[in-house]
């Protein structure tokens, strides 16, 4: 069983408005409106790869009546702290002229100390049940930095393996408490080194010393570079028409929390990984498609790679 962790859940709104413009009058047609939040967009994948998944986190008691049943209905287990409140909305904004997206996130509601401390005490005794727990987005307004680690220290001394996915204070705080994975994206690892811009091939192990187990950079388009004890390896997936990246990062965590879970080595986790983000962002669907899952896994470019000793710009050495 894998358990993912959502402290700050939100409905994500997607609207298209072709030539969007910052200031002035947009005309938008919307696109979906579903139930989100990374750590619930992790669930939602691990369910549809057949794994048993248990989705819990802190909701909001007046979002309770909408969410769990959506949830269960796609095959979630729930077990969330309720607190007051409603669930905060996210707007993402497609712009297919300009294939750009705009993203507006609320904060969410404010959680009290008591709050957290009864998630911190659900997850102890969640941990001793799963093989992995999902760490996945921001935290809510009330909930300190370090949250995330405290949370994968209470997991792993349950005997859970866990994963990562956060930005800025918690990352670089959760990442200090040796997560088995964290998947940074390429502005999240710049942000944590800091200094000038590092090439990925670089930075992903760059990013072990800072405690993680396993680093998976992801690339967008780009791909993923993984970087672990057992070497550096960089993903290419095939040029496919880009229909919508909301997701594709959670797809991706998702995959790599399977692959934990049935301890698979590296390179097959990535690609695996990198198939299922690519099927994410090509679908228009809220979930990849599965068949289109299967059609990438076998056209996924993967290289086991070493940084040059003496180029700042780290440009490969491929080794097999």
């Amino acid at each position: 069983m894998i358990v993912t962790v959502t402290p700050n859940p939100a409905i994500d709104r997607i609207v298209v408005v072709r030539g969007f413009r910052s200031a002035g009058i947009n005309r938008a047609t919307v696109e979906r409106i579903d139930i989100g939040g990374k750590g619930i967009n992790v669930a939602r994948n691990l369910a549809r790869l057949g794994c048993e998944v248990v989705a819990t986190g802190i909701l909001g008691t007046d979002a309770v009546g909408s969410v769990v049943p959506t949830l269960a209905a796609s095959g979630i287990q729930t077990d969330f702290v309720g607190v007051p409140g409603d669930i905060r909305v996210n707007l993402k904004i497609l712009d297919p002229a300009s294939a750009e997206e705009t993203e507006i996130n609320e904060a969410g509601p404010f959680v009290s100390d008591g709050a957290l401390q009864e998630l911190l005490d659900k997850l102890a005794r969640l941990a001793r049940r799963c093989s992995v727990m999902v760490f996945s987005g921001s935290l809510p307004p009330g909930a300190p930095d370090d949250f995330y680690a405290r949370c994968i220290r209470i997991a792993a001394a349950a005997g859970a393996k866990t994963v990562l996915d956060t930005a800025g204070a918690p990352l670089k705080h959760g990442i200090g408490a040796a997560p088995d994975l964290v998947k940074p994206n390429q502005a999240e690892a710049q942000e944590l080194l800091g200094g000038p811009a590092v090439d990925p091939v670089m930075a992903a192990p760059r990013l072990l010393e800072y405690g993680a187990q396993t680093v998976v950079l992801s690339l967008g388009a780009a791909g993923a570079v993984s970087a672990s004890a057992s070497g550096i390896w960089r993903t290419t997936p095939p040029e496919l028409a880009v229909r919508n990246t909301v997701g594709a990062g959670d797809a991706m965590v998702a995959a790599l929390a399977f692959a934990l879970s049935r301890s698979l080595p590296a390179p097959d986790a990535l690609r695996s990984a990198t198939a299922l983000s690519a099927a994410a962002a090509a679908s228009a669907a809220p979930l990849a498609a599965l068949e289109l899952f299967d059609e990438l896994q076998p056209r996924i470019t993967i290289q086991r790679v070493t940084p040059h000793p003496t180029s700042t710009s780290a440009a490969p050495e491929v080794v097999s």
